[in-house]
């Protein structure tokens, strides 16, 4: 097919086209959501290098799990998975909790309402899940993911070890991990 003729095709053709393994379909979705996605993770992250690492890795991960989503449009999930890819990131470079709530909040100020709308039933759906942990390991996942804090952190803290907090972490996850299913899209941005 010509790269031409997927210009005029519909995001919901495109994605069935991807879903089949169409890697120009998979070329022209990137060309229409490059520059929204590297412009949002700028934003945020404000460095042009790591900001193209994350969709890069983004978009990888959107090709390779292809077969896993279903969807009709992809703005808002890509959107939404620059958003946790970012906090990852400033999770694993041990950013502070007070920085990311700042970069949180300007970051709010340019995301339109149907993002927030995902954002937030994604956010039900984390707390819905981890609402059934014990609560000590609700505690430490929602101290790990949520506020930013290294195993190291919640240990002191809590008075525990980092083995006891990594345990806690673990089950977590695996918690997740069942009622999301193994492959879902949003593992992704917790492991």
């Amino acid at each position: 097919m010509k790269v031409n003729v997927l210009k005029a095709e519909t995001e919901e053709v495109l994605l069935q086209m991807i879903k089949a393994g169409e890697y120009p379909a998979f070329d022209e979705l990137y060309a229409r959501h490059f520059q929204t996605v590297y412009a949002m993770a700028y934003n945020i992250l404000r460095d042009h290098q790591h900001s193209m690492d994350i969709v890069q890795d983004i978009f990888i991960w959107f090709w390779e799990h292809r077969s896993q989503w279903n969807l009709v449009s992809c703005r808002g999930y890509l959107l939404t998975a620059v958003k946790f890819k970012t906090a990852n990131y400033f999770r694993d470079n041990k950013i502070k909790a007070a920085v990311i709530a700042g970069l949180a909040k300007q970051q709010m100020s340019i995301v339109d309402e149907s993002l927030l709308l995902e954002v937030r039933q994604l956010n039900d759906i984390i707390l819905s899940i981890t609402s059934e942990l014990p609560e000590r390991c609700q505690q430490i996942f929602r101290m790990s993911r949520f506020d930013q804090l290294s195993n190291r952190e919640i240990a002191s803290k809590l008075g525990i070890t980092e083995k006891a907090v990594e345990g806690q972490i673990t089950s977590a996850l695996k918690k997740l991990r069942e009622k999301l299913g193994k492959g879902h899209v949003f593992m992704y941005f917790f492991i």
